[in-house]
């Protein structure tokens, strides 16, 4: 067991992600949360605003200076605060993960996407915190990025493929539970309409989309677009991608299993399911945990590569905790499980 060694502050607490952050850190051995703050609900007590956390710590203003004395500030707050937020924290020595997405992107991407100015225009640069990718840049960061839900669980699905499929050729379908939309009331999010029905939504255009060819081009060095089809279904957490390409010429099924079984080897949380099998979210549920299936069309020469998490966990608080995990020494799996809560 290792002594709580660590201040950390999280903004943004009255969210989902931030509530799923304080559940997560509520038992790690390193990290001490010990500012907790929120935007409306500054003021009130956590337990209050999340009953769940048996926690009366009150919330703060989400502003720099709450974070004094903190080693680490999480913020799951909007892009926009994100950005006002890390550069400052940054500059006090407080180094930062941020699950927005003020800083997976690239100030003209992120403004072509978002359509809107980028908030923060030449700050401190991100490190991209998918650490089964990227796990050598994160240690010294001052500033992670968190992927998003949908990108980590494709890019997960992608790793294996990079060396066997034709970069040009991706086509993801996306399948993502209510919570991933956050809290705020949307028409489409009411039970009277999200229950029982599944829907796409968002493409050709969804702002995960440039994401996920910024990651694959990096891995690739191809300048290849991918299609995503994000779909919305009634479940409240949970995320699955389905990747399909085209193989190269001289691929087979054997080496397609091969890759993916050699790229998660030594993962702490990343499974590849048995042939014929294929991953379900319900068994990622609550925690940090991935999975991973694939297959070949001999027919069609194509690859299929399914991909589930839990949009809380891995694709949100989770993830943030493993690369915070890394950016202090600890080990991956410090504070985390990859064992989901079922049924």
């Amino acid at each position: 067991m290792l002594n709580k060694q660590t201040t950390v502050g999280v903004a943004g607490a009255s969210g989902y992600g931030g509530a799923e952050l304080l559940r997560v850190l509520h038992d790690h051995p390193a990290f001490e949360v010990g500012v907790v703050a929120g935007g409306t609900t500054a003021g009130l007590p956590l337990s209050e605003v999340f009953p769940h956390l048996r926690d009366d710590t009150p919330l703060v203003a989400s502003l720099p200076g709450s974070f004094d004395g903190c080693g680490l500030v999480f913020l799951a707050t909007p892009h926009e605060l994100s950005a006002s937020l890390a550069p400052a924290l940054v500059d006090a020595g407080i180094r930062v993960v941020d699950l927005s997405a003020a800083f997976r992107l690239d100030s003209s991407t992120f403004e072509q996407w978002y359509e809107m100015p980028h908030p923060a225009p030449g700050s401190t640069p991100a490190v991209y915190g998918l650490p089964e990718l990227f796990a050598d840049d994160i240690p010294a960061a001052q500033l992670v990025a968190n992927p998003g839900c949908y990108p980590t669980a494709a890019l997960l699905a992608l790793l294996p493929l990079r060396d066997l499929v034709v970069p040009e050729s991706l086509h993801i379908a996306g399948l993502s539970g209510t919570s991933g939309a956050g809290k705020g009331l949307r028409d489409d999010l009411h039970v009277t309409h999200a229950s029982n029905n599944v829907a796409a939504y968002g493409a050709p255009s969804h702002r995960h989309t440039p994401e996920i060819e910024q990651a694959w081009n990096r891995l690739t060095g191809a300048r290849s677009a991918v299609t995503f089809t994000p779909h919305l279904v009634p479940m409240p957490r949970g995320l699955l991608c389905t990747v399909t390409a085209d193989l190269l010429a001289d691929v087979d099924a054997d080496q397609v299993r091969q890759a993916a079984e050699k790229a998660y080897q030594d993962s702490p949380f990343v499974t590849v399911v048995a042939a014929g099998r294929w991953p379900s979210t319900t068994h990622l549920r609550g925690s940090n945990g991935a999975a991973l299936g694939v297959a070949v069309d001999p027919r069609t020469r194509r690859v299929t590569a399914s991909c589930a998490i839990d949009n809380l966990g891995k694709g949100a608080a989770g993830q943030a905790v493993q690369n915070a995990n890394l950016m202090f020494g600890l080990p991956q799996d410090a504070g985390l499980s990859a064992v989901g809560v079922y049924p």
